[in-house]
C-alpha cells in the first residue's frame, strides 16, 4: 500500500468531491485537545492537519506516522521552522509502541483495513493510549443510501487500483472501537451523514 502516487493531487481531489467537508470534520475536534498532549496521527496525508493542530495549540507534541514519503515530504514543508522541534516524522505503517500518548488522531485510516486486521489495528492503538486519554476517529460511514454505496464502491476500486489498500469495502469502524470498550463522548456528522468525527474515551 502507498499513497506516493497520489500524494500530489489528493487534497484537490477530496475538495473537488467533498468540498469543505473532509477538512472541517478532521478540525472538529481539535480544539479539545489539552495543552502540553502528546499526539500521534496515524496516516497523517499531506501534513495540513498538523500545520492546523499547531496554530491552535502551541504547547502540544506529535508523532506524525504516514507511510508514504511523498507524503511526508509535502508534511514537512508545512510546518514552520519552530514547529520542527514538536513533530517527530515516522514514515512506517506499524503503530509506535514505544510510549502512551494522551490523544490518538485516526482521519480517514481505519478505512484502509478489512475487518479481519482491523481488529489488530484498533486494540494496539487503544493501547498506546493513556488512561485518561482519547481518541479522535473520522471516517466515512456507510447507512447504504445509494449515492453513499456509490461514493464508496468508486473510492474503494480507485484506491485499490493505484494505491494497493487491502480493504474492498467500507469496514464497521465504529463497531471494533465499541468492542474494545471504547465511549463516545461527542459525535458530530458532516456531508450528510456520510463522513462522522468521533470523540472517544476509554
Amino acid at each position: 500500500m502507498s499513497f506516493d502516487r497520489i500524494a500530489p493531487v489528493y487534497d484537490f481531489l477530496s475538495h473537488v468531491v467533498y468540498g469543505k467537508s473532509m477538512v472541517d470534520s478532521q478540525i472538529y475536534f481539535l480544539k479539545r485537545i489539552p495543552a502540553m498532549s502528546r499526539v500521534l496521527i496515524m496516516g497523517g496525508g499531506t501534513g495540513w492537519i498538523v500545520k492546523e493542530l499547531f496554530a491552535i495549540n502551541r504547547t502540544c507534541s506529535v508523532v506524525y506516522v504516514e507511510a508514504s514519503q511523498k507524503m511526508i515530504e509535502q508534511s514537512k514543508q508545512k510546518i514552520q521552522p519552530g514547529d520542527f522541534s514538536r513533530i517527530e516524522f515516522l514514515q512506517q505503517t506499524e503503530i509506535p509502541g514505544h510510549e502512551r500518548y494522551d490523544v490518538v488522531i485516526t482521519n480517514f485510516f481505519l478505512d484502509l483495513f478489512p475487518e479481519d486486521k482491523l481488529t489488530a489495528v484498533v486494540k494496539q492503538l487503544k493501547n498506546v493510549m493513556k488512561d485518561d486519554g482519547f481518541w479522535i476517529a473520522t471516517d466515512f460511514v456507510n447507512e447504504r443510501k445509494l449515492w453513499q454505496r456509490f461514493l464508496l464502491a468508486t473510492m474503494y476500486i480507485f484506491f485499490h487500483v493505484v494505491s494497493k489498500i487491502e480493504a474492498t469495502s467500507l469496514p464497521l469502524w465504529k463497531e471494533h472501537l465499541h468492542a474494545e470498550g471504547l465511549q463516545v463522548k461527542e459525535q458530530q456528522k458532516f456531508y450528510g451523514n456520510f463522513i462522522e468525527s468521533v470523540l472517544y474515551t476509554r
